[in-house]
């Protein structure tokens, strides 16, 4: 067998940018009970028969008994027994578990989409700002301890999550098919 070829010019574009996906906020700690039971109120009426969203996790109907649930323990919570709070707080809780999981499952099955995201009545968090991806300054390609064997090592380039190569077998021809590799370490 030939030696593989890699084509270095072929690891990155000049004008590639990665780019930030949309994430929904779940910080609730800083609501107010009142405000915290709205919003998961807005998050279950959104969910509800959603199209987007056929099968979240947990099921609404979890979601749906923790608010009732909170509901009531607020209400029982307003003379501040110790008692009536304490069961307040775990509820509270435990709805807030339930959404950051539901919002996982949201998540992953928007993929990205923002319009799906929104359509869920969560918040999004701020998607930050697109970073440029640069060429890297200097590929090094060596030969590996195995015949047919290349070591590819390409500098660290920040904001990179990925790395690609390409190759095919020599001689290179029009008929030639290349092979990509990806890869999250730099060599």
């Amino acid at each position: 067998m030939n030696h593989s070829r890699l084509n270095p010019g072929i690891f990155f574009h000049q004008n590639l940018y990665l780019m930030k996906r949309w994430k929904i906020a779940t910080r609730f700690d800083g609501q107010s009970d009142p405000d915290f039971n709205a919003k998961a109120d807005e998050i279950y009426a959104s969910m509800l028969g959603n199209e987007n969203f056929p099968t979240p996790i947990p099921e609404l109907t979890v979601i749906n008994g923790l608010i009732t649930a909170l509901g009531e323990a607020m209400a029982a919570a307003k003379d501040r027994d110790r008692n009536a709070v304490v069961l307040k707080n775990n509820i509270r809780q435990d709805l807030t578990n339930a959404l950051v999981q539901l919002s996982s499952s949201v998540t992953t099955t928007a993929n990205g989409d923002k319009t799906k995201l929104i359509s869920s009545g969560y918040d999004l968090a701020k998607p930050g700002e697109s970073i440029p991806i640069k060429k890297p300054k200097s590929i090094i390609l060596t030969d590996g301890r195995n015949s047919g064997e290349l070591v590819v090592k390409i500098p660290r380039v920040k904001g990179a999550k990925s790395y690609g190569a390409q190759y095919t077998t020599d001689p290179l021809t029009a008929a030639s098919e290349w092979r990509k590799l990806m890869t999250t370490t730099t060599k």
